[in-house]
């Protein structure tokens, strides 16, 4: 492609690159338009043409964190997501102390943990916590610090010291996005250093996703496919 003479002529460009929902490596975009990186972060740091540059990837603010609703997608593919809960929930042992992520499948997971089965749930999402703390006999767990009402979660660096020293046996896990080659995606930054702190100490770690997520790519990668145990809706194309 021919260098775009001027900063409007580089947008429209990304534009189309980013057609359909495609998300573009920065350093690819940079070769296909025939412009440096720099320009194009500087191009786009103001959102022009409804385009951002996120972690490395060019892309419609709505398939960036901008675009994520957390109320949208709660209510969405609720059947599917009750069904990934009750086989994670099978998973669940009396004696377990599992870490629940943050995200919108966990929450229905959440809700069947076994009542009464010396179950400790660790989260760092406050929807998760709220559900978990009118159970009975189980122990909860509230991994906090800035709140992030995006995600309803919380982040801190005394979080992820507090992971540090927790024993967790089954580890669930949520993602935005699977993609072959970036991994287990989700769309804040503010999410990954909890998520890979928790991945890292849980004995048996679970990601609970639908099929509908491989071959997506979201702003923030956090774990490799191989990390964990099992893929709990994977895809017939990713089994």
């Amino acid at each position: 492609m021919a260098r775009p003479s001027g900063r409007a002529e580089r947008i429209a460009a990304l534009g189309e690159l980013c057609r359909a929902g495609s998300i573009v490596h920065i350093g690819e975009a940079a070769r296909q338009i025939g412009a440096s990186e720099i320009t194009i972060r500087r191009d786009l740091s103001v959102g022009a043409g409804g385009l951002v540059c996120l972690g490395g990837y060019v892309m419609r603010a709505s398939e960036g964190a901008e675009g994520y609703s957390l109320t949208a997608a709660e209510a969405s593919e609720a059947g599917a997501k009750e069904a990934l809960a009750v086989r994670a929930a099978a998973l669940i042992e009396p004696g377990d102390t599992v870490f629940l992520d943050c995200g919108t499948t966990t929450p229905y997971l959440a809700a069947r943990v076994p009542q009464n089965a010396r179950v400790t749930v660790v989260t760092q999402a406050l929807n998760i916590a709220e559900t978990v703390a009118r159970l009975t006999g189980v122990n909860l767990i509230l991994l906090a610090g800035i709140y992030h009402p995006e995600t309803a979660s919380f982040s801190s660096e005394e979080a992820v010291a507090m992971l540090g020293r927790i024993n967790i046996t089954k580890g669930f896990f949520s993602a935005a996005g699977v993609h072959e080659t970036e991994g287990v995606t989700c769309f804040h930054f503010h999410e990954v250093p909890v998520k890979r702190a928790a991945l890292a100490r849980s004995r048996q770690p679970y990601l609970v996703c639908d099929g509908s997520k491989w071959g997506r790519l979201r702003p923030a990668t956090y774990a490799r496919l191989e990390e964990f145990e099992g893929w709990i809706g994977a895809p017939d194309r990713a089994a």
